[in-house]
């Protein structure tokens, strides 16, 4: 009769379930392995364009914000009057672009400004603003300067400082044009929203609000990207943490009596080097 003792051996079965163990664990390491190289290694596309819309009087929706992002690397935000070359329309405003051919023309005309491959975007509709912060029950912002400003026929007054702001208040956040940067201004507050936004909307602490608030994304954000690689995209972009966006250098210049930011190209390109290329 064959005896076994403890720690002195295994019998037929144990050792078939040893085996099995042992293979169940290597399967799974090799998938994390690969999970792990596709989120963080670089190949691929690796840029997106962030575009913040809003629909004007007329219905017509225009790009409020325009922001290329690499993940893992930096963000570059161009002002919505850069003077630039659009695709079958000439020089014009890049909102111009986004109005002739929504993102997709958006995307190639930022393709020729910066020299570089993009192909994807993500466009949040900020009339959608307010359902997505209410779905994650507020979110969280540095104001730097106070905020007034009439939405919707009410007045909001938003104080300087670090602000916990509802649905209603981001709106205003996102669409206030006063102070004495306007339009500069409005980008960098827009900017810092859409990182918030990201930020707490992957937060482990919202995870309760993640139904709620994918309802709320999935009626109010557009994309060209799959779910997975919209998936990897914003995992890259939480783990290289808060990047402030640098503008594409210009100046604002009259033109037959309308207004434009004219595009430094020389100093455009060494910027387009520091953040995305």
């Amino acid at each position: 009769m064959q005896v076994h003792k403890a720690g002195r051996g295994q019998g037929p079965r144990e050792a078939r379930r040893a085996g099995i163990l042992r293979t169940v664990l290597l399967v799974l390491l090799l998938m994390l392995i690969v999970v792990l190289a596709y989120l963080l290694l670089p190949f691929g596309y690796q840029r997106v364009v962030l575009l913040g819309s809003d629909a004007s009087a007329d219905g017509v929706s225009r790009s409020d914000t325009i922001v290329v992002a690499k993940a893992g690397g930096g963000m570059l935000a161009v002002p919505r009057d850069t003077l630039v070359e659009i695709p079958g329309v000439g020089e014009d405003k890049i909102n111009v672009a986004f109005a002739t051919g929504g993102p997709e023309l958006t995307v190639e005309t930022l393709e020729i400004l910066t020299e570089l491959p993009i192909r994807s975007y993500v466009e949040v509709h900020f009339d959608g603003v307010q359902d997505i912060v209410n779905a994650l029950d507020g979110i969280t912002l540095e104001v730097e300067e106070p905020i007034e400003v009439g939405i919707g026929g009410r007045l909001v007054s938003i104080p300087a400082g670090t602000q916990t702001l509802d649905g209603f208040e981001a709106l205003a956040y996102v669409r206030y044009r006063g102070g004495p940067t306007a339009d500069i201004g409005r980008i960098g507050r827009q900017q810092r929203f859409l990182q918030e936004l990201a930020r707490e909307a992957t937060s482990p602490a919202k995870l309760p609000r993640l139904p709620a608030t994918a309802l709320a994304v999935w009626r109010n954000v557009d994309t060209n990207m799959n779910p997975l690689q919209a998936a990897r995209f914003a995992v890259q972009m939480r783990l290289a943490g808060s990047v402030e966006a640098e503008i594409y250098p210009g100046t604002p210049q009259y033109i037959d009596g309308i207004s434009y930011w004219v595009p430094d190209r020389e100093a455009g390109r060494r910027v387009v080097d520091r953040t995305v290329r």
